[in-house]
């Protein structure tokens, strides 16, 4: 069953206090046969010096020194040298539990699917604790790309990243990482969910995900347009693709989300960012209204955030 070569791409930038934890995740996995990829994007810490120490004690290890670009850039570095035939990617201040990269092959060999995942640890901020999440079966499936964007855009948090999968390698060359700074995971996952035939799930935890405080995702500020265009960036993509596709119900189910995304961070938008995004929830709410696949709750909920928007 190790025959093929699976290569692990890790971007890293000044992640000294958490990169040793990381790559030991990734050595110590029970699938052995290996190419982890440790691109070191510009870091100005020890991170640099972790990443040459680890490659001269493990020979699956290759290191890639660049200049700082971003993480979408970085992981491109990593994906042109990988020769893997299935791909993974793990973020630096992450691990892994040591069955991650098995458990989720035995699954997509098993289930003749082009992408595997698995649902994630969260870890306690400030602490060193993570917190397994509630069992839920209905994380146990197949489906095609229809079926997994319907649960992306209802359950944003587990699909719409890049970390917690297995790839393909087909899947990934296609599709090139882009360089905006906010949400570059969701913003390509639909490629990569339409490019796959079929797409497989376990409802293990096999990813330990840390949430670092004052992150641009979730530090609190008075964004402006510009701040917020990035964070939408990724939604506007899905919905104008759906509309020139003709594809209703994932159109409407990405408007909700987008519809949430905002009222979430209404009263954190500066003046300008208010005036120009009420205007575009009006446009989402007309279209979402009249399309089925949002229960009616939903439905109601935006509604009634639209109404408040009119008054104000």
């Amino acid at each position: 069953m190790e025959k093929e070569t699976i290569s692990v791409i890790v971007p890293v930038y000044n992640v000294a206090d958490y990169l040793e934890e990381c790559v030991i995740s990734i050595i110590n996995q029970t699938y052995k046969n290996l190419e982890i990829i440790l691109v070191d994007d510009g870091s100005t810490d020890n991170s640099s010096k972790i990443c040459d120490d680890f490659s001269k004690k493990d020979t699956r290890i290759k290191v890639i020194h660049k200049e700082n670009g971003g993480i979408g850039k970085a992981r491109n570095a990593g994906v042109e040298v990988a020769t893997g035939e299935y791909f993974a990617f793990i973020d630096s201040d992450d691990c892994i539990k040591e069955t991650f990269i098995e458990e989720l092959y035995k699954l997509l060999k098993e289930t003749d699917s082009d992408i595997a995942g698995c649902r994630f640890y969260r870890n306690v901020p400030g602490t060193t604790n993570f917190v397994y999440p509630k069992e839920a079966t209905e994380y146990n499936f197949v489906t095609d790309s229809w079926g997994i964007m319907k649960r992306l855009y209802n359950d944003m948090g587990v699909f719409c990243v890049v970390w917690n999968k297995l790839y393909k390698k087909d899947i990934i060359k296609k599709h090139p990482f882009t360089d905006i700074k906010i949400a570059e995971d969701a913003y390509i996952m639909r490629e990569y969910m339409f490019e796959a035939k079929k797409i497989a799930w376990t409802s293990k935890a096999l990813y330990m995900y840390r949430d670092r405080p004052g992150s641009i995702m979730t530090s609190k500020r008075n964004f402006s347009i510009e701040e917020q265009e990035q964070r939408m960036f990724w939604l506007e993509k899905h919905i104008a693709y759906y509309k020139a596709n003709k594809i209703d119900e994932l159109q409407a189910l990405a408007e909700k989300v987008y519809l949430f995304n905002i009222h979430e961070v209404w009263s954190d938008l500066d003046k300008g960012a208010k005036k120009f995004y009420k205007g575009k929830c009006f446009e989402k709410m007309r279209h979402m209204l009249k399309s089925k696949g949002n229960p009616i709750k939903s439905k109601i909920k935006y509604t009634i955030f639209a109404i408040k928007l009119a008054l104000a």
